[in-house]
């Protein structure tokens, strides 16, 4: 994946660390994994004043923390709130819930106090209908949202959707008020920026191998060396790999790609979004898209095509895609073009706690900004003992995933039957 062209690194300089001569040889806690996670830890543990030192085996910020949409909003879980009353009941699910808002007004408030310059853009978030039917049960969740959380929602009948986007193929579509959108990379390097700032070392390009436990501590073997620390923080998520099988063991790694337009014109981005807002739509397989943060293209992602074909084949899977929604761009080409992967676990939910020895927080499902760098909090909290670290999730059990080197092959066969499932509905629902 080196080779892609990611939109999100155009002029956006790589930061400048102040590395230690040599690798410390003790830490209080070392954190494999520079994104937004272990980078949101770092820095809790070492304003704390804990000798903190994070080593990633790439950039900073190598794998989805500088891939992603950079869309952030309460990150409910996938489930919905159907599906999760029916696994856990009403006040579990009410529980969980909640945590999405509370990681939006973390992050928000975060971003603002450490003034983080990641084009945060506070703008809502249109999710289109495909289906009068999904329009339906959209209604319905957004009344639950409303009653039980108090999020601020608006119901989009297709007769007004034009105010909201420049297509007439969703059937309406609902307001997220609360989302918004933010550059990913720049993000992750403020976050980088200043977690060292509060007294971290952060190293990349040092890839952890092993650890061991012995009488005091633990012996994190990397390439630079040994540290030993009292505790480790692991928050490689879908980059997780046999170095951190806590993590890989309990995860299924998901592909997902993503293009940008060649530049737009202003007219063009204000028919497309007059409002500048996030844009998503329903459905098993969706295709999730947006205005970039200087408002000249448009970005569009999902889990369109074949993950791991070619570039050619996977961008015109995009422009099929982009196309049914929007085909006034027909005469576009895409300037960029990019793959990474997402972490979903067996009960598609996020997961934080301690596990075979070692702190971990991941399996995000694909909405992870917000609640990674809650999680960070909530994970540092933890190993201080401080006051307010409970979460919702922590008494949900983080399974093994059965058949593991099996699994993406079952994810990707399940993807290729939901989007068979979606083409039909659609054909059904243009027949009427």
């Amino acid at each position: 994946m080196t080779d892609q062209r990611i939109y999100w690194d155009e002029e956006v300089p790589e930061p400048t660390l102040v590395h230690p001569a040599k690798l410390p040889r003790h830490a209080d806690v070392v954190v494999i994994g520079a994104g937004y996670t272990g980078l949101s830890a770092a820095f809790h543990l070492a304003k704390s004043g804990r000798r903190v030192v994070v080593l990633e085996a790439g950039r900073i910020g190598e794998g989805c923390s500088s891939r992603n949409g950079g869309m952030v909003g309460p990150s409910f879980h996938k489930l919905g709130t159907s599906g999760l009353i029916a696994k856990y009941g009403d006040e579990k699910t009410l529980g969980i819930m909640r945590e999405g808002i509370l990681a939006l007004d973390y992050f928000e408030a975060f971003v603002k106090e450490n003034k983080l310059a990641c084009d945060y853009q506070p703008v809502g978030r249109f999710r289109g209908a495909r289906t009068a039917a999904d329009y339906e049960s959209t209604g319905r969740e957004c009344d639950w949202l409303g009653k039980n959380l108090g999020l601020p929602t608006e119901m989009v009948p297709q007769s007004d959707q034009r105010a909201q986007i420049g297509t007439d193929f969703y059937r309406g579509g609902v307001i997220y008020h609360r989302d918004g959108g933010i550059h990913p990379r720049k993000l992750v390097l403020e976050l980088a920026r200043v977690a060292q700032e509060a007294g971290a070392t952060v190293i990349p390009e040092c890839a952890v191998s092993s650890w061991n436990k012995d009488a005091t501590g633990l012996n994190v073997k990397c390439a630079q060396g040994v540290i030993h620390a009292a505790e480790i923080v692991v928050a490689t998520n879908a980059y997780a790999d046999k170095r951190t099988q806590v993590m890989s063991s309990r995860m299924v790694p998901i592909e997902t790609a993503a293009v940008a337009t060649e530049e737009l014109s202003a007219d063009v981005m204000a028919e497309l979004t007059p409002l500048n807002r996030m844009h998503g739509e329903s459905g098993r397989v969706f295709m999730w898209y947006r205005p970039t943060p200087d408002r000249k293209r448009f970005i569009f992602g999902g889990r369109m095509g074949v993950p791991g074909a070619s570039e050619a084949s996977r961008k015109a899977a995009f422009r099929k895609a982009m196309l049914r929604v929007f085909p006034q761009l027909d005469s576009v080409s895409f300037s960029h073009f990019w793959a990474g992967y997402v972490a979903y676990t067996t009960d598609h939910s996020p997961h934080i706690g301690h596990h075979d020895g070692v702190w971990v927080a991941g399996g995000y499902c694909g909405s992870g900004v917000t609640r990674s760098l809650y999680f960070g909090m909530k994970l540092a909290r933890k190993i201080l003992r401080q006051p307010d670290r409970d979460t919702a999730f922590d008494d949900l059990p983080f399974e093994a995933v059965p058949f593991r080197r099996l699994a993406p092959h079952g994810a990707l066969a399940m993807t290729q039957w939901y989007a068979y499932q979606d083409a039909r509905e659609l054909r059904q629902r243009d027949k009427v």
